[in-house]
């Protein structure tokens, strides 16, 4: 499972079609609206990477920027190829 927040800025005076267009997103909930940003949290939604969901809030019309706040990721993930030493794949043989 993975949950991310996001701050978005939206064009003065297009707010609230902002925030139409970001809760109609699959996962999103809305936590503070504030000055023209929104913050809000996105769980996992089944079959959809995260990065396709900010990508697809990132595409909005009216919005500034989506910048990312906070990411937790639950799922034990294996360090990336190039940062296994020579002694973890001995060990794992």
């Amino acid at each position: 499972m993975n949950i991310f927040s996001l701050v978005i800025r939206a064009v003065p005076g297009r707010l609230e079609e902002v925030k139409a267009a970001v809760l109609a997103v699959q996962g999103v909930e809305l936590h503070l609206e504030h000055e023209g940003r929104l913050v809000i949290t996105i769980e996992d939604v089944p079959g959809v990477r995260s990065s396709d969901l900010l990508k697809q809030i990132q595409d909005i019309p009216h919005v500034a920027s989506a910048t990312l706040a906070y990411e937790y990721c639950d799922e034990e993930m294996p360090p990336p190829p190039s940062l296994k030493s020579k002694k973890s794949e001995e060990r794992l043989s």
